[in-house]
């Protein structure tokens, strides 16, 4: 059994759901450096818009 991340004792579903999505993309041979703008957004920012997530996902240098 896989033990949640908890966050003030409250186990945080979210970041244990994103952080078995990025082990797949992992597992998948997914680039390291999109791997790690995920991540970034994700989990360190927290960051959950359309734009943010075009971001982790394009670069920065392809949005308008």
């Amino acid at each position: 059994m896989t033990t949640l991340p908890v966050k003030h004792g409250i186990p945080d579903v979210p970041a244990h759901v994103f952080e078995k999505f990025l082990q797949a993309l992992e597992d998948a041979s997914v680039s390291d450096e999109l791997i790690a703008r995920l991540r970034k957004t994700l989990l360190d920012d927290k960051t959950f818009t359309e734009r943010a997530l075009k971001a982790a996902v394009l670069g920065e240098e392809s949005l308008p």
